[in-house]
């Protein structure tokens, strides 16, 4: 194949060439790679072989993967227009921002080597917030001294925490935390404190997160660690990950019609260890219902990838996005006409799913009906409890802060609404729903 061409690198390992030539796009591991004692295959649908992986007319499991390393929606076309490429080639915007990605993968030009690790260079706040402060229209990675491609629809930076204190990694240095602005779309308010009250409540309820934490700086910030780097003494290193649709081999416009609890079940026979898969599965199916997440599509479940297997990573973007369908926020949606993800066994709304319903879906998954009740008992039984305790926490802080930062005292206000929204109404309203019949 002749045409447009990037190495794909794993730290200081070229692993395979990726290819591109009239639309159809061809990746092939490099024979060293497939001699590697600890080589993985990128994703399922890109399995390990001689041979190289070509895309046809209708499945194009190379252009799909490769193509779910890029952000989403206006998030790619603000990216595009930053570099001057048409939103539509995927593979320009590869090659323009491939060098820091989701996971262990980076995408260099060819005879290009990955540049040598060169540290942190200081975020200040200040900078951190005039970035904040030009969205949507300039990207927060404008300026930033390292190109990179984040998937997802919103606005984010990949950064490094070292002693509490923001920096930019530089050349191959990998970044440790993912961090979040406030949604700048007025429809979805008080986003960072949304997500980081959810995030914080799923730990408490016993899902596996990564640790979160917000900041202001004036505005409010959402940094999450990421689960696809480990530390080696002092050093950080890259974890291979991939998500639902690589998983399953699906371009990313599919995340949400595919998405099904036999997709789930797919999910589950995928990893190494399937019946921690199922459990972790249902768990996060419950909770997602009871906080009203109504985007958990299936770009939102991740998996970490090593020669021994597949295995379902630590939960991420879980936020109550059924409050802004709520009086609180000037809707009469909820939770009548509040849509979920996709539909759990024919039930698209909020208001039509029920106990009954849940556990005819853990049987989908694989789990029994009595240990389904028992996980659905749990969370139902506690999250009231615990979000309420989560929210008296937060006050006592918030009320801290203001005294402190007396600039930000409405911005805090408007968030404590938010987060005692999510409890008093979606949470109780859904707590009731699943009460046993």
């Amino acid at each position: 194949m002749t045409g447009r061409s990037l190495t794909a690198w794993v730290d200081d390992t070229s692993i395979g060439t990726l290819e591109e030539a009239s639309g159809i796009w061809c990746f092939q591991y490099q024979q060293a790679w497939l001699e590697h004692s600890r080589a993985y295959a990128l994703s399922p649908s890109l399995p390990l072989q001689v041979d190289p992986v070509e895309d046809g007319g209708s499945q194009r499991p190379v252009q799909w993967y490769f193509d779910n390393l890029l952000p989403e929606e206006g998030q790619r076309q603000l990216l595009a227009k930053d570099a001057r490429i048409d939103v539509a080639d995927a593979f320009a915007l590869l090659d323009y921002y491939g060098a820091e990605s989701a996971g262990s993968v980076s995408l260099l030009p060819p005879e290009t080597l990955p540049m040598a690790r060169e540290g942190f260079v200081p975020l200040s706040d200040d900078d951190l917030s005039a970035r904040i402060r030009k969205l949507p229209t300039i990207p927060l990675v404008h300026g930033a001294v390292k190109r990179m491609s984040l998937a997802g629809a919103q606005h984010k930076l990949a950064v490094a925490v070292r002693d509490g204190a923001l920096f930019e990694p530089v050349g191959s240095e990998p970044s440790t935390h993912i961090l979040k602005p406030d949604h700048p779309d007025p429809d979805y308010p008080h986003s960072v404190a949304n997500e980081w009250f959810v995030m914080t409540l799923a730990r408490r309820m016993g899902l596996e997160v990564p640790a979160v934490e917000r900041r202001y700086v004036s505005e409010p910030v959402y940094l999450i660690e990421r689960f696809d780097r480990w530390r080696d003494g002092e050093r950080y290193r890259r974890r291979h990950a991939i998500d639902a649709c690589q998983l399953l081999g699906l371009d990313r416009s599919f995340k949400y019609t595919q998405g099904s609890m036999e997709s789930l079940a797919r999910i589950a026979e995928a990893c190494r260890n399937k019946a921690q898969a199922r459990v972790r599965l249902f768990n996060w199916l419950v909770f997602n219902v009871l906080t009203g997440n109504d985007d958990a599509h299936l770009k939102n479940l991740s998996f970490l990838v090593d020669a021994d297997g597949v295995q379902l990573a630590p939960h991420y973007d879980l936020l109550c996005t059924a409050s802004y369908d709520a009086p609180l926020f000037g809707k009469q949606g909820w939770p009548d006409q509040t849509q979920m993800a996709w539909p759990i066994l024919g039930a698209t709304r909020f208001s039509d799913v029920s106990h009954a319903l849940l556990l005819e879906a853990g049987g989908v998954l694989g789990i029994r009906p009595s240990q389904a009740n028992r996980m659905l008992q749990v969370q139902r039984d506690r999250i009231v409890d615990e979000a309420t305790r989560l929210y008296s926490e937060v006050q006592a802080d918030a009320e801290v802060r203001a005294q402190q930062r007396s600039d930000l005292a409405p911005m805090i206000d408007g968030e404590l609404r938010c987060m005692r929204g999510i409890v008093q109404v979606v949470i109780r309203d859904m707590t009731q729903k699943l009460q046993a019949a």
